[in-house]
Formats: C-alpha cells, structure tokens, sequence
C-alpha cells in the first residue's frame, strides 16, 4: 500500500511516496519514503531530484509531540527530572510508548525506531528490565514525586479512593497473593489502590497491597499519606465496601470530611428506610439529577456517638425494573433446576454455587416426588424488593442532596481509570518476577494514566469526545512525520486541516521545524 505526500517547505513543494510494508525480522509494519522530486508551482510537474535530496529515515511526530507539550504543561515532566535526574528520559519514553501504543514494554525498542523521539538510547528489553529494577528500589524518589504531584493539585477539594485486583504470573512476589479477584480470573493479584482528585479528574496518588486484603482495611494506609502529603482539608468520597463503624471513628477522629453510602447490612440503614418510606414519594421530596427524577429526605444518624447527616435516596423506576429482573432471574434458575432432574442434593448445590451463585440466598432445597428442586424464600426475597431502589449516603458536610449525589457518582471516574489501565494501557497482567521490578511496572503505568486522564479531560473540555476517541486522535497526528534527508536536513510533512485544529484544541500550538 502506498501514498503521495507532500512537503512545503520556503513555498516549494517536495513529492514523496511512503510505501508500507511487513518487516519479517521484526514482525511489525514499516513504512519506506521514496523522494520523487520538486513539484513546479504552475504546471505540478515533479522534477527529478539530486541524490542529496533522497529521504535518509521517516518517522512519527505529531502524536509524540502532543505527548511531550502536554506533559510538560501539567508539570509531569518537570517532576521526573527533579525526581530522577538519571532516569527521566527513559522513564518518559516508556510512558510515552505506553499511552500511544498499550503494548508491553519490552515492544518500546522497535517502536522508538520509527518515532522521532531523542530522549534516550536505544530502550533494549534488558534496558527496559534494568529500569523497573531501579525505580522500584527507589521507594523515596517514588514517594517524593507521588508528593510533589499532589501538591500541583492543591485545588482538588474532594479524593476519591477504590482498589481494584491486578492478576500476575509471578510465583516469586511476596505481595502476589490469592484473594477477591474484580476481574474474576483464577490467578493470584496484587491490590491497587488509587485516589483520584475533583474537579481536576487526574489521578493523586497510589499504593500497592497484598493480594488477599479487604477494601475496608486499606483506609487507615490512605490517610497516612494524606497527612504525609499534606491534603488534609479534602472531603473523601469513599464506595460501600469501605464502610465500616471503625473507619468511620478513624476519618472522625483525624477531623476528616467524607461521604460514604450506609450498607444494607447495617440495620440502621434499614430502620432509616422504613422510616421514612411513607413519606419519602411525597412531591415535596422529588428532584432532578441529570435527568433522572429521584427522591430524597434527610434525617441524622449516630455511629460510634458521631453524629452523621444521612441522605436517603429512592428511584422508583430502579426499584421497579430492579424487581422484575430478580424475580425473572429467580423463576429461568427454578426451570432450569426442574429440567435437570436432580435426584442428588450436593450435585444441585454444586450446579447452584457455579450458574447461579448470586441467587443462592434466595432459595431452599426442598424434595419433592423424588427429585431435588428450588422453593423460594419468601421472606428473604421481600426484604429485598423492599431496598431496591433505595440508597442511604452518609457525610459529614450538609449539601444540597443534588450536589452529593452527583459527586458519589461522579466517582466512577476512578472505575474507568482502572479499566484505562487494564486495557487501554496494557497493564492487565504482571509480567515481572520481583517486587522491585513490579514496584516500577506499576509506578510507569500509574503515570501513564495521569497522561491519558489528562487528554481525556482536555478533549471532554473541547467537546472533542462526541467525535473522536483518544486512540483516533493519536492515529491522526502519527500521521505528522519528520523526513530526514541525506543531506542532513529535517523537513515536517504537511499539516492537514484536521491535524491542525486537533493541535490548536488540546495544546493551543501547531508543530514547526
């Protein structure tokens, strides 16, 4: 496959054809530049060209330097060379890398050679090894750049924190252990925890943890770094599986602000909805978020003698579809069961805990002509048709209802950013053997995202999003190459109108040579 480009450069116009092929020794696609000539102005002749005009190499521009303004801009840049004098330039490149191609690093030397970018030597895969290695020694310089970071955020007025599971290979990583996997596999993770800060949308700070701990124990870790990184005037947005009376005692007892929803597993929760279940479907009590159409009273709650406001929430369009789909999925589990015969008690409790495992609560087994089948537990199902619908948030600040509920949701932000750095970022799997070695896997990824949220955000500003995606814009502006010529020269292919109306949105500048 080939194509005409054209390059102008004092007004004159030089003809090339890039002709793309499949390198077999590397096993990746190429691109080669045959220079045709000069093309006259009047007439669009191309003119034979000299041999010192013959293109020496072509490689990608645009995407790289859009990478580079942009990191330099939010300051990510200029803390990685404060940070690690020595190591900054590869550290970049391998970000770089990841944000443009979500491919394993050990794919980053191939790809710097048909990429203009001169911040290192050649990044071999031992380099690449020898990299991870040294940062993930490196527990101050990561600590201290995770603190610098959070300081350039200082506007952020609410965190979010959430913990996802990154599965691994490793058989040799203290910290890699079996537990709750999010992502369902049958490996052992290690736990990633990350707070994202509001209205900046970017990500703060991390922290790794042993595979198998709960949620609910990693708060009181987050709040040494809060006081560690000075951010102690934030408000935590925190999910359920946060919640417990002992965290809610930590966050009080070092005068935190939070907001927190109130599990159904507390009674208190409960006794709240009953309360006011009467009322709450009152006109008085309806309001709009989005454009959804909820309902909302607010009562106090005590917890550990702290006394609590809580927001108690109820959609009864949710409450309503939510009920037809468990007692859907009750009646397809029934049918299922009776179609099988079971003549064997364990074997349908076998069948039940691996197709039906969610709807287990909701049954008994019972014996009838013989055969094993599923009786529903009525009372069990009633209570919970009887919270569907409804959410209980507490916080210690009083807000407009609208206003608290918009900023829990708005926390799915975090949920995104760890499926950006699962898929997008290509960070699903561990494929290191040491914990140094992961500690720096996790720490170039961890900065990756803080590049990736931020052409996110920009592009979300502009209203870019509606059309294109972060990967079209980036394939776009590969688009842009730099042509070295074997004379020495450097010349920029020809800006499209679209490459340039891209460039003045997200960084207000267009490329020159």
């Amino acid at each position: 496959m080939s194509s005409i480009i054209r390059v102008t450069k004092n007004n004159q116009v030089y003809v090339y054809k890039s002709e793309s092929y499949w390198d077999k020794e590397k096993k990746a696609p190429r691109s080669k530049m045959v220079y045709l000539g000069k093309e006259d102005a009047a007439t669009k002749q191309i003119k034979a060209p000299g041999k010192k005009w013959y293109p020496k190499s072509s490689r990608d521009y645009g995407n790289l330097f859009l990478l580079e303004k942009i990191s330099t801009l939010i300051g990510l840049t200029g803390i990685l060379k404060e940070v690690f004098p020595n190591e900054w330039r590869k550290l970049i490149t391998c970000i770089f890398f990841e944000v443009l191609e979500a491919k394993p690093l050990y794919l980053c030397s191939s790809w710097s050679e048909d990429t203009y970018i001169n911040l290192t030597d050649k990044l071999s895969s031992q380099r690449i090894s020898e990299l991870l290695k040294s940062v993930g020694e490196n527990v101050y310089a990561r600590i201290e750049f995770l603190r610098l970071w959070s300081q350039k955020r200082r506007d952020d007025k609410f965190i979010v924190f959430d913990i996802t599971s990154i599965s691994s290979y490793s058989k040799f990583i203290e910290s890699v252990e079996w537990g709750y996997n999010r992502d369902k596999e049958r490996l052992p993770q290690i736990n990633f925890g990350m707070v994202f800060g509001q209205p900046s949308m970017l990500p703060l700070f991390y922290n790794v943890y042993q595979g198998s701990i709960r949620d609910v124990s990693t708060l009181k870790n987050i709040l040494k770094f809060l006081g560690h990184f000075k951010l102690s005037t934030v408000t935590f947005i925190l999910d359920k599986g946060f919640y417990s009376s002992e965290n809610i005692s930590e966050l009080k007892g070092k005068k935190l602000h939070f907001i927190i929803p109130l599990t159904f597993t507390v009674k208190q929760a409960c006794k709240l909805i009953e309360k006011h279940r009467e009322e709450i479907t009152d006109v008085s009590n309806a309001l709009r978020v989005n454009k959804q159409i909820l309902y909302c009273v607010r009562d106090k709650i005590s917890i550990n003698q702290y006394r609590l406001n809580a927001y108690i929430y109820f959609n009864k369009k949710k409450s309503v579809a939510d009920e037809e789909r468990l007692l859907g999925k009750l009646m397809e589990a029934e049918e299922k069961v009776e179609q099988r015969h079971f003549r064997n008690r364990e074997k349908l409790e076998k069948y039940i805990t691996e197709h039906t495992h969610e709807l287990k609560k909701f049954f008994v087994i019972r014996k009838v002509k013989g055969f094993f089948v599923l009786r529903r537990d009525k009372e069990r199902i009633e209570r919970s048709i009887k919270q569907m619908g409804y959410v209980v948030m507490l916080s210690t600040r009083s807000m407009k209802a609208q206003e608290l509920l918009l900023l829990y949701r708005n926390k799915d932000c975090v949920e995104k950013s760890f499926d950006n750095i699962k898929n997008e970022l290509s960070a699903n799997r561990l494929r290191v053997h040491s914990r140094e070695s992961m500690e720096g896997r996790l720490f170039i990824s961890f900065i990756s995202l803080i590049l990736y949220s931020r052409i996110h955000n920009i592009m979300r500003e502009k209203d870019l999003i509606k059309k294109y995606t972060i990967e079209e814009v980036m394939f776009e502006m590969k688009k842009l190459k730099i042509i070295e010529l074997e004379n020495g020269r450097q010349m920029l292919t020809e800006i499209s109108k679209t490459q340039k109306e891209l460039f003045v949105k997200l960084i207000n500048e267009v490329p020159k040579l």
